[in-house]
This record gives C-alpha cells, structure tokens and sequence, in this order.
C-alpha cells in the first residue's frame, strides 16, 4: 500500500461516505465539507513533498520512481475532486525533484501531531523501496525523526 492510499485510509467517516457516493455514481466525483476538503489537501500536498524528497534524496529519482509517484498523485486526484490550486501543487511537486528539506517542512508544519504520526511509518517505506537504505536515505529517516521528535 503506497504512502498516498495510506493517506486515504486514515481520513474518517466523511470522506468514506464520500467514496460510497462516488462507488454509487461512479461518474460523479466524491465531495467532501470544506474542513475534511482541506485536512485531505493538507495530508496529500505534504505526502507528496515528502514522497518526492525521500525518493531523490540520493539525487536520482530512477524511473520506476517518478511512474510510481505519478500513479500515486493520479489515483489522489480521481479519488476526491480536489481543488484546482492543490492539483496544480500537486503537479508541481511530482515535478520537483530538487525538492529541499524546508520546502517539505511547509508542508508537514500544516499536519496536525496525529496526521505527521501516521506519515512516520511511511518514510522507511519509501527510502527502503530501492536496494536497501544508502546513506542519503538513512539521513532522510533521520531527519523525518527528528522533525517528528520536535513536533511532540
């Protein structure tokens, strides 16, 4: 399960109603109230930056990668109708390899504790799915810890 339906599983009552519509009406995408609408930007915006970072941290982000991050953000934008603003961020940072540490932070300071706990998991998934954690990746695990650590 990749870090992006992880994020959608963790979202509530809400947005599962919402998918229960779009299952019902398949044509018709899911809406969600303002506040969960915005909670589930949040989450997929700072999912995104810190998914793009984790995988170019050693300065390639290879092929199979980049498809798997543009297969993820696609199935976050047919999931829920997202608004155009978050799309197009979405867009950019599936787009921005050279992604920096503090641009992912602007991202993460927007997650409240529980939400940055459940991204936690998340970042040795995504730094182990090449051939095990080189050095530039075990200094992402480290910094994402202690982000985290600062946050509590």
């Amino acid at each position: 399960m990749s870090i992006f339906e992880r994020v959608f599983d963790k979202i509530g009552d809400d947005e599962k109603a919402a998918e229960a519509v779009q299952a019902a009406a398949p044509e018709q995408e899911a809406s969600l109230a303002p506040e969960h609408l915005a909670r589930v930007s949040e989450r997929c915006l700072a999912a995104a930056a810190l998914s793009v970072y984790c995988a170019a941290c050693d300065g390639n982000v290879s092929i199979e990668e980049y498809m798997e991050m543009d297969i993820n953000i696609g199935k976050i934008k047919g999931k829920v109708k997202l608004p155009e603003t978050v799309e197009k961020e979405l867009d950019k940072i599936s787009s921005h390899h050279d992604i920096t540490w503090e641009e992912v932070v602007v991202y993460l300071d927007k997650l409240n504790l529980d939400s940055l706990m459940e991204l936690s998991d998340d970042v040795a998934d995504i730094v182990v799915a090449s051939d095990g954690v080189n050095e530039d990746e075990q200094r992402v695990v480290d910094q994402f810890a202690n982000y985290v650590k600062s946050r509590v």
